[in-house]
C-alpha cells in the first residue's frame, strides 16, 4: 500500500480553512472513492480527475485508490479541490515526487481535458497560504486574469505541465494605479439643485446616509450616481477586502482596476440577495456594496420585511447569516443612497396636481418604517426643476463645480486627519459651542429626536464644520445639519 498527501482550502464565507487530502492505492478492485465531501461533489469531481489525469499523459492505477479530506466536518462546497485530489494520486502512485510539493497547497478545478480552472475564492486562499507559510499551486495567469494573487505563487495551465519544473510566476500586485482613471459624470452636467449637490458633499465627506425625496424626474437617481466620483481613492486594505468579496461572489477579477463599487438594487429583489443566503451562505448585494455606494431607487417600493433587513448592518457594519450547517460573518460598511417619492402618483410639490389623497400619501410613506429613517443621516428634497434653469447657460468659471467640490471635500479630509491627530476628541459632543448644544436640545426637544437621530446630526454638523475647517461646530453647522434632515 502506497499513500500520500496534499494540502487544499476550504472556503467558508470570507475565511480559508487548510484541509489535508490524503491518498491511499492498495489491492483490490479498480475503483475510485472520495470521503469527506458530499455525495454530490465527490461524485462530479471523480470524473473530472479520472479524465483530466488520462488526457494529461498520466495513468490512474489499476487499484482501489481512497481519497480522505480531513476534517471531514468542514464543508467543502467548491470544485478547487479537483487539482489536489490527482495530487495526491500521482504522487501515491510515483509518478511524481512529493518532495517537490512540500510547504504548498493546491487549489483548482480541472476540465476533462486536464485544464486548471479558477474556482471562487482563489484570492482568499492565498492570502490565507501566505499566513500560514504555504504556496498556492493555481491555475495561470492566463486562466485567472487578475485574480492572480497579491503574493507569490505557482500557477500552472494545464495538468500535464506537473512533468516539468514548477516556476515560480510573477506575483501580480493589486495595484491601483497601473491602469489610468476612468472618469465618471461630475456635478457639472446637473442644473439647478444646489441643496441636494451640497448634501453629496456632506455626505461623501463624512460617510453619511443620504435620502433623497422628489417628484419623478427632478434628478435624484442622477444625483446618487455622482456620489462615487466624490469619495475618497481606495486605501491598499481597502482593495485587498474588496478583491475578496469579488473573488468569493464572482470568482475573477473585474478588467479594470479595482474602483469602489455601486451597487443599484431593484425593488424586486428578495431578502437573502439582499443580505446573503444560500448554502454555503454567499454575499448579498450589502456585502458587494462593502466600502462603496448601495442606492435603493423607488425605497417605498420595497417590501417592508426586505428592507429591515437593513436595520442592523446600517449600524453594525456587517451581516451575521446563521444557518442549519454554517455561521459566517460578511462585511457590510457600506454607505446607503436612498431616493422616493413624496407620494403614489410622484407629483406632491410639484407643478402637476397631485391626485392622492392623505391617507394614501400616508399609507404610501409609511411603507418605509420609522427605524430605516432613523438611520439615515441626510433627508434631502429634490424639488421639480425649471425649464428656465434647465436651458440657463452655465456661468463662466475658472474651475469646473465638480472640481472646486473636490478640493473642498480634499481640504476637509485633510484637516480632519490634522484635527484627530494634534487634538483628538473622544466624542464629537465635545466639539459643540454653547450655542450650538442649545439649539439642538431645543431642536430634539420640539421634533421629538431620538438618541440616535441627535448623534447623527452631531456628526453630520462635525462634518460640516471640517468642510468650513473649523475645530469647533457652531449653531450654523447645526443649522445647516437640522436643514438636511427634513423628514
Amino acid at each position: 500500500m502506497s499513500s500520500a498527501r496534499i494540502l487544499g482550502q476550504a472556503i467558508i464565507g470570507l475565511a480559508a480553512q487548510t484541509v489535508e487530502i490524503e491518498a491511499t492505492i492498495s489491492n483490490g478492485l479498480p475503483q475510485l472513492n472520495i470521503v469527506g465531501m458530499s455525495e454530490n461533489r465527490a461524485k462530479q469531481s471523480r470524473e473530472r480527475v479520472r479524465s483530466a489525469i488520462e488526457h494529461a499523459g498520466f495513468k490512474l492505477p489499476d487499484r482501489r485508490i481512497v481519497i480522505n479530506l480531513a476534517p471531514s466536518d468542514v464543508p467543502k462546497e467548491h470544485a478547487g479541490f479537483d487539482l489536489p485530489i490527482a495530487l495526491s494520486i500521482l504522487i501515491a502512485s510515483q509518478q511524481l515526487e512529493a518532495a517537490r510539493f512540500n510547504d504548498l497547497c493546491a487549489m483548482g478545478e480541472l476540465s476533462l481535458t486536464g485544464e486548471i480552472r479558477a474556482v471562487p475564492g482563489l484570492l482568499i486562499a492565498a492570502l490565507a497560504c501566505e499566513e500560514r507559510g504555504l504556496t498556492l499551486l493555481q491555475a495561470s495567469p492566463v486562466q485567472t486574469g487578475r485574480q492572480a494573487t497579491l503574493s507569490a505563487g505557482l500557477g500552472i495551465h494545464h495538468l500535464s505541465d506537473l512533468k516539468l519544473p514548477l516556476r515560480s510566476m510573477t506575483a501580480l500586485k493589486l495595484d491601483k494605479n497601473e491602469e489610468p482613471t476612468i472618469p465618471r459624470p461630475g456635478l457639472d452636467d446637473i442644473k439647478g439643485q444646489q441643496t441636494a449637490k451640497r448634501a453629496l458633499i456632506i455626505a461623501a465627506t463624512g460617510g453619511h446616509h443620504l435620502l433623497l425625496f422628489g417628484p419623478p424626474g427632478s434628478g435624484k437617481t442622477m444625483l446618487a450616481k455622482r456620489i462615487l466620483g466624490l469619495m475618497a481613492p481606495l486605501t491598499e486594505q481597502e482593495a485587498v477586502e474588496i478583491a475578496c468579496i469579488q473573488s468569493v461572489a464572482a470568482g475573477t477579477f473585474p478588467g479594470r482596476m479595482l474602483e469602489r463599487p455601486f451597487r443599484e438594487v431593484h425593488h424586486s429583489t428578495s431578502a437573502a440577495a439582499l443580505i446573503g443566503g444560500g448554502s454555503p451562505p454567499r454575499p448579498g448585494e450589502i456585502t458587494l456594496a462593502h466600502l462603496g455606494v448601495l442606492l435603493l431607487d423607488e425605497l417605498p417600493e420595497f417590501t417592508h420585511a426586505v428592507l429591515n433587513q437593513l436595520r442592523q448592518p446600517l449600524e453594525s457594519g456587517s451581516i451575521d447569516l446563521s444557518r442549519a450547517h454554517y455561521k459566517v460573518r460578511f462585511p457590510a460598511k457600506f454607505q446607503l443612497i436612498a431616493a422616493m417619492n413624496p407620494c403614489p402618483c410622484g407629483w406632491l410639490g410639484s407643478r402637476r396636481p397631485c391626485r392622492c389623497s392623505v391617507e394614501h400619501i400616508t399609507r404610501y410613506r409609511n411603507r418605509v418604517s420609522g427605524p430605516i429613517l432613523d438611520r439615515i443621516d441626510l433627508q434631502v428634497e429634490v424639488p421639480a426643476l425649471d425649464p428656465k434653469i434647465f436651458f440657463r447657460e452655465p456661468p463662466m468659471r475658472h474651475q469646473d463645480e465638480h472640481e472646486i467640490a473636490i478640493d473642498q471635500i480634499q481640504q476637509a479630509r485633510a484637516f480632519r486627519l490634522q484635527r484627530l491627530q494634534t487634538t483628538p476628541q473622544p466624542d464629537d459632543k465635545y466639539a459643540l459651542d454653547p450655542g450650538a448644544k442649545r439649539l439642538l436640545m431645543q431642536a430634539a426637544q420640539t421634533l421629538h429626536f431620538s438618541a440616535r437621530a441627535i448623534q447623527k446630526l452631531i456628526r453630520v454638523g462635525r462634518t460640516i464644520a471640517d468642510l468650513d475647517c473649523t475645530a469647533n461646530i457652531s449653531p450654523r453647522h447645526l443649522e445647516e445639519a437640522l436643514v438636511l434632515r427634513q423628514t
